[in-house]
């Protein structure tokens, strides 16, 4: 089969949508034309071994070793290699963040998570390997393990991104009280240019998100509403109004520390623009 042939089949442009750099798509398609170059009895086996590396930089984008080193969970565990496929596949998984942000249930669920994933990545071993055996090629076979390869190594792949995303949404519903109650208890009093007296009834933090996880800090935004009563003249003329405005807060907190969490009043913007429309 020739490559652009190939390149049709819908496996193969599944796959190229989870590549992200061009070097990634590059070495794919040179993979592939590993692949097509027919005649060479070990063409399937370049192919395998071409993709193995592919996922091995996929994985070396998400964790290099330089900041893999710099989170507080790491620490050696191998003589031979600074930095060890699990550590990598750990950091794509919680980046920085320190495992007191898990509890014992999550870094259960990572850990296996991760112990899977390698299990499937040692797939490749059986393709790479140069046997008697699978010496002599056999189109047919060829191409069904070709396939095998392609799909299982976007399931590897995607399965980091999803990783990723359990554990962010899993620290987010872990820290979101405690910083909701943080919100709360330092609300501004910043809404005195709308009337004489502006009562705030309640602050209603609804939504948290993780924007950034640093080397030092995660970047947290709030998202919410604050009711409040705003007041006008005295006596006969005294007017009360109800009224809400939505809140966004922009938060530190350590990488480290899930408690340690920085919070300043110019951190929390209300939006009063509706009241001068």
């Amino acid at each position: 089969m020739k490559l652009k042939k190939l390149l049709e089949h819908d496996f193969i442009q599944e796959f190229q949508s989870v590549l992200i750099t061009e070097f990634e798509k590059e070495l794919f398609r040179a993979s592939l034309r590993n692949y097509c170059s027919h005649g060479n009895p070990l063409r399937f086996h370049n192919f395998a071994f071409a993709m193995r590396e592919l996922v091995l930089h996929v994985i070396d984008r998400r964790a290099p070793n330089d900041k893999v080193v710099k989170a507080s969970w790491y620490e050696v565990e191998s003589e031979k290699f600074e930095v060890t496929r699990r550590q990598k596949l750990k950091f794509c998984a919680q980046g920085y963040l320190a495992d007191a942000y898990l509890d014992v249930y999550d870094l259960e669920e990572v850990n296996d998570s991760i112990k899977e994933f390698l299990k499937k990545f040692n797939f490749f071993n059986k393709y790479t390997h140069i046997t008697e055996k699978h010496f002599r090629p056999c189109p047919n076979k060829f191409y069904a393990d070709m396939k095998y390869i392609t799909q299982l190594s976007q399931e590897v792949i995607e399965e980091m991104a999803l990783l990723e995303n359990y554990v962010v949404n899993r620290v987010e519903g872990y820290i979101q009280d405690e910083i909701f109650d943080k919100v709360v208890n330092n609300f501004p009093d910043e809404l005195s240019i709308l009337a004489s007296n502006v009562i705030i009834e309640e602050t209603h933090p609804e939504k948290l998100e993780i924007v950034a996880i640093g080397e030092y800090k995660v970047v947290i935004n709030v998202l919410g509403t604050v009711y409040v009563s705003q007041e006008y003249g005295k006596g006969e003329d005294f007017v009360a109004m109800s009224n809400n405005y939505p809140f966004t807060v922009t938060l530190d907190v350590s990488v480290s520390d899930p408690s340690d969490i920085g919070l300043d009043d110019e951190d929390i913007k209300v939006d009063t623009s509706s009241w001068f429309e």
